[in-house]
């Protein structure tokens, strides 16, 4: 699991500011991994990679979409739990919903 922390991590880490040659690949990246997902859909791994192509895009509703299936295939994850709290007191200003994921963060990490 310390890959998929790295990986996390570097996400909540990245500044977005793209060039349009970077979004073209960020967006072939973005097929290649919907076609891997199709074929694999309990593999946490292309969620990740997927939402990280979605915060360098800048796609708010594919973010949420990933982190939500993300939540789904990895329930004991606070991760994208914690993430979608984030989007949704910050991005969208949504302080409501945004305590009910950091609720369903917090009460993950205080089981283990």
């Amino acid at each position: 699991m310390g890959l998929m922390n790295k990986i996390k991590k570097s996400l909540e880490l990245k500044q977005n500011t793209p060039s349009s040659k970077s979004l073209k690949l960020t967006q072939k990246k973005i097929l290649k991994l919907k076609k891997q997902f199709e074929l694999n859909t309990n593999d946490p791994k292309i969620l990740i990679e997927l939402y990280s192509c979605y915060v360098e895009i800048s796609d708010l509703d594919k973010k949420i979409e990933c982190l939500k299936k993300l939540s789904d295939i990895s329930p004991n994850d606070f991760y994208p739990l914690q993430q979608l709290a984030d989007i949704y007191l910050n991005e969208l200003d949504n302080a409501e919903k945004a305590q009910i994921y950091q609720n369903k963060a917090n009460s993950i990490k205080n089981d283990f």
